[in-house]
């Protein structure tokens, strides 16, 4: 193989991992949306409750807690998974033939 089919092989395959991760963070994100759309609406009941907090209000500020905990574990999973797309190196492009 020359030097540009080594390259074109190892950028296709550097192309496909970078994608590959990318779709993963998609999916991951897109997890979480509806994750803070479910917090936010739990919050919005809490907001509404009229008074003292209620055994029901209590439940729901228990399970904030623990949503917001798990939400906050995702989201760390979600910044390890971009540095890591971030260190990825592309290959080395090889250099120009010599002219002449």
């Amino acid at each position: 193989m020359s030097k540009l089919s080594d390259y074109l092989a190892a950028q296709t395959a550097f192309n496909t991992r970078q994608g590959a991760a990318v779709d993963s963070l998609v999916t991951s994100v897109s997890g979480l949306t509806g994750d803070v759309k479910n917090l936010n609406a739990q919050i919005a009941a809490l907001q509404a409750s009229q008074g003292t907090v209620s055994p029901e209000d209590q439940a729901t500020i228990d399970s904030l807690q623990a949503a917001g905990t798990a939400l906050a574990d995702r989201l760390d999973g979600v910044s390890a998974a971009l540095a890591a797309l971030d260190a990825q190196t592309p290959p080395v492009v090889p250099p120009p033939a010599p002219a002449g």
